[in-house]
């Protein structure tokens, strides 16, 4: 679709239409307490059944880790929420973190005005990251209604001990919905967190019409009090934002990097990726025409490199290695200007189709960067999960674990980069470091060195 013909749409569709309710974006979570505390979930007693939780991503925290994602632990009353837990270095649940170790938050909604009658669902955590003063900054979604697939943009601000940091929108909490009061138009989620050195951050994501036929590149930019920064703004998006246009059906920001002052958005179908600048406007300089792009596959993760550039690693499902189709790894490097980076291979992509234990890749979680210019990638393989290690140039470092592989048995683990209670080893990647448990006790046979590493229990993530 004609991008400025898409734009055009949005200014039909959002202008005047952008509702930041309760102080700058706060919804509807009513007056903030003198002593706030976010709710809280009780841990189970030994032998009972633990809550369904669901991590997203995680962050350094004081010294341990900080998990966001979503809890049933409320599921009567208030359905599905949000969650953040912070554990210990040695992989405790840190009790002095918010209730018990846990911090429990429901947005009710919608965020103006009833849609379904009913308390909104579904609440959930897709990122995190943690400021230099130990507060943490979290970002997700808020459902817009029980009986609609609408969807929020939800960030929310904790002091360093979890509880809600009430500078942050008088609340602690800011809920953005497009659409008109009362509608269930469009879903979107935020799924990257960039902090400014001036306390200002970027919150990316997607933004799609709730037939989810069309998603497109969504950037928030707030100042650090929790209001939208309008000062970045865009022709056809409202202030303190920029709405892609529909490049094709699936754009969605899985990763940020900053660029000077310019920030570069990444993911979605064709390693699609943007620069946009300080004050609000996409770069056309970037790319072709203001586009990066690779045909084929989608990316899931983005990270700048060494070089100035930035490298996009996911998957593409329809490569034909010996007469069949497979799911392949698939990265693709580009320069700081959004140009293929040859050096990395033909076009600046490297898809692994050899060893034949590289093959049926069907999702990517994560991709760092260590301080030797050597790229980590975390992969499920058919919920086997697989850690990949890779020469600067895109080769597989052969003298990690197997082949440049280390593998996992069955865990069912879904969504990497984070620690569940399923039988087997579970397994984190963050910088160049890798945390690791199996039933609770570390084993050093999973990684080729024998250094130690942090075991995080299973403790119902």
């Amino acid at each position: 679709m004609n991008h400025s013909a898409r734009k055009a749409g949005w200014v039909a569709l959002l202008a005047g239409a952008l509702l930041v309710g309760g102080g700058a974006c706060g919804g509807d979570d009513g007056p903030p307490d003198e002593n706030p505390s976010p709710d809280g979930g009780t841990q189970a007693d030994a032998g009972t059944k633990l809550p369904a939780e669901e991590g997203r991503a995680l962050a350094v925290s004081n010294g341990g880790l900080v998990v966001v994602g979503s809890t049933e632990v409320n599921l009567a009353t208030t359905g599905v929420d949000l969650l953040v837990r912070r554990y210990t270095a040695s992989g405790e649940v840190d009790t002095a973190f918010g209730t018990q170790g846990s911090v429990v938050l429901d947005f009710e909604g919608p965020a103006k005005g009833p849609i379904s009658g009913q308390r909104e669902q579904d609440d959930r955590a897709d990122t995190v990251a943690v400021l230099t003063d130990g507060s943490i900054l979290v970002a997700g979604f808020a459902r817009g209604g029980n009986a609609t697939n609408s969807r929020d943009f939800a960030v929310v601000k904790l002091k360093p001990d979890g509880q809600l940091d009430t500078s942050f929108n008088k609340t602690g909490r800011s809920r953005l919905h497009f659409g008109e009061d009362n509608a269930v138009n469009f879903v979107g989620t935020l799924r990257g967190i960039l902090p400014l050195e001036d306390g200002r951050f970027y919150a990316g994501g997607f933004l799609t019409k709730s037939d989810g036929l069309d998603e497109d590149f969504a950037v928030i930019r707030y100042n650090a009090d929790g209001s939208l920064d309008t000062t970045f703004k865009s022709a056809g998006s409202p202030s303190g934002s920029w709405i892609g246009g529909a490049y094709t059906d699936a754009e969605a920001v899985q990763g940020m990097a900053l660029q000077g002052s310019s920030v570069v958005l990444g993911g979605g179908d064709h390693f699609k990726a943007v620069r946009i600048t300080a004050s609000g406007s996409q770069d056309l300089t970037f790319g072709t025409s203001g586009l990066a792009t690779s045909e084929g596959g989608q990316a899931h993760a983005l990270v700048a490199r060494p070089n100035g550039g930035f490298l996009l690693a996911g998957s593409d499902q329809d490569v034909k290695v010996g007469g069949e189709l497979h799911g392949v790894l698939k990265l693709v490097a580009y320069t700081a200007d959004g140009k293929p980076d040859v050096t990395f291979g033909p076009a600046g992509v490297r898809q692994l189709t050899a060893p034949a234990g590289v093959l049926d890749v069907v999702d990517v979680s994560g991709v760092r960067i260590q301080a030797d210019g050597k790229a980590l990638v975390f992969a499920d393989v058919y919920a086997k999960p697989v850690l990949f290690r890779l020469q600067a140039n895109g080769d597989l470092d052969t003298s990690f674990g197997t082949d440049g592989m280390v593998r996992w048995t069955e865990t069912q683990l879904a969504v990497p980069l984070f620690v569940r209670a399923t039988t087997g080893p579970k397994l984190t990647v963050l910088g160049d470091k890798a945390f690791v448990t199996d039933a609770n006790v570390y084993s050093s046979g999973f990684f080729p060195d024998e250094n130690p590493r942090v075991l995080l229990k299973s403790t119902g993530l």
